[in-house]
C-alpha cells in the first residue's frame, strides 16, 4: 500500500466492504529547494546523528579547514551571497535528507528540484552519486562565481510573467542587462543581471502595480544568457562522468521537460545555467503526470508555498531534519 496511507489519510477511498480501503492512483514526488534563505537551526540536528554522514563526507572532500559545511549551513544567510560554500552545503543538506528517506523505505514516483535542487534531484533519480553531484555543484559555483560578476537578483511579486518579461526587455534596450530569471508561481518572478538594471526593472514594477520588490541575498546573474562563459566547461564536466538511465523519472527546469536519460538529464542541467527556471511549469507537468503528493526535502521550507500557489489541491509534506525524515517514514508503516 501507498507510503502516504497514514500520512494523508485523505487521499485513499473505502470500497463497499466493511474496513477495506482501495489506494486511489496518484503520484508522489520528491522535491528539491535552490538556494534560497536557510532557516537557523537546519545544519544542527544532523551533526551528531548517524545519518549526518554526508555532511562528514562532504567536509573531508571540501577542505574548507575549520569551517565544516554544518558551520555553513548554521550561518544562514550570511552565506548566501558566497555561492562557492552555499551551494555545496545546500546539496549536502538535500541529498542527506534523501538518502535517509530512501534508507527508510521511502520511494518517490517523480523528482524535480528548484535551480541548485535539481543536482539533488538527479541523485534521487540515480542518475549521479553523492559524490559527483558534489563534484558537479563545486563546478558549478565556481563558475558562478567566476562569471557573474557584480551581478544581483530581485523578486517581483504581484505581476504576471509576461509583464516583467517585458519590462526587462525595454529596460535591456534602455539602461543593461537584465532577465527573468526564475517563474516561482503566479505572481512571483525573479529578475536577474547587471545592478543597476535590475534596479531599474524593479522601480518600473512597482510603477506597473508590483506588490513588493524585494534583494535577494545571493550574488550572481544566475539562469541568464549573462552565464554562458560558465556553460562549455560545466559541459565538459559533465562529460567526464558515465550517466546512466534515471531510475525515477525527473522534471527539468529546462521547460519543464520529463527526462529518463542520464545524458539528456546532463545537458539540461548545463542549459540551466544560462535558461531560466521554469518552477511553475515543472509542477504543473509533475500535476498533468498525476502528482498530488509533494515532499520537500532540503534546508529550505520554500517549495511548499509555492507548489501550493500552482496547484491548490496539493499536499505537501517538508522534512529538513533526521527526526523529520523518519516521521514520515513511520508514518508510513502499516
Amino acid at each position: 500500500m501507498c507510503w502516504f496511507v497514514n500520512l494523508f489519510p485523505h487521499l485513499f477511498a473505502r470500497d463497499s466492504s466493511p474496513g477495506t480501503m482501495l489506494p486511489i492512483v496518484e503520484k508522489t514526488a520528491f522535491t528539491f529547494p535552490g538556494q534560497g534563505r536557510i532557516p537557523k537551526g537546519s545544519g544542527a540536528p544532523w551533526a551528531d546523528d548517524p545519518a549526518g554522514w554526508p555532511f562528514q563526507r562532504a567536509s573531508m572532500r571540501l577542505g574548507w579547514g575549520e569551517v565544516d559545511v554544518i558551520d555553513v549551513i548554521e550561518s544562514g544567510d550570511a552565506v548566501l551571497a558566497d555561492t562557492r560554500k552555499a551551494q555545496p552545503a545546500i546539496y549536502t543538506h538535500s541529498a542527506a535528507c534523501f538518502m535517509l528517506a530512501k534508507a527508510e523505505g521511502l520511494r518517490p514516483d517523480l523528482v524535480a528540484g528548484h535551480s541548485l535542487g535539481e543536482y539533488a534531484a538527479m541523485l534521487a533519480a540515480g542518475g549521479i552519486t553523492f559524490d559527483q553531484g558534489l563534484d558537479l555543484v563545486v563546478r558549478r559555483a565556481e563558475l558562478a562565481h567566476a562569471t557573474a560578476g557584480t551581478g544581483v537578483m530581485q523578486v517581483i511579486l504581484g505581476l504576471p510573467d509576461k509583464t516583467v518579461g517585458e519590462l526587462c526587455r525595454k529596460v535591456r534596450r534602455q539602461v543593461g542587462k537584465v532577465f527573468l530569471a526564475n517563474s516561482n508561481a503566479p505572481g512571483q518572478v525573479v529578475i536577474s543581471g547587471e545592478s543597476a538594471a535590475v534596479e531599474e526593472a524593479g522601480r518600473r514594477a512597482l510603477a506597473a502595480g508590483a506588490k513588493r520588490v524585494l534583494n535577494l541575498p545571493i550574488g550572481g546573474c544566475f539562469h541568464t544568457p549573462l552565464m554562458e562563459a560558465a556553460r562549455r566547461p560545466f559541459r565538459e564536466a559533465l562529460d567526464r562522468i558515465d550517466l546512466p538511465r534515471l531510475e525515477v523519472p525527473l522534471v527539468s527546469n529546462a521547460k519543464a521537460k520529463v527526462v529518463r536519460s542520464g545524458r539528456r538529464a546532463g545537458r539540461l542541467l548545463a542549459r540551466q545555467l544560462t535558461s531560466p527556471v521554469d518552477w511553475t511549469q515543472c509542477v504543473e507537468r509533475l500535476r498533468s503526470l498525476g502528482t498530488t503528493r509533494y515532499v520537500e526535502l532540503g534546508p529550505n521550507k520554500v517549495l511548499e508555498g509555492l507548489i501550493r500557489r500552482i496547484d491548490t489541491r496539493a499536499v505537501v509534506a517538508i522534512a529538513s531534519t533526521p527526526d523529520e525524515v523518519r516521521a514520515l517514514a513511520a508514518a508510513a508503516r502499516p
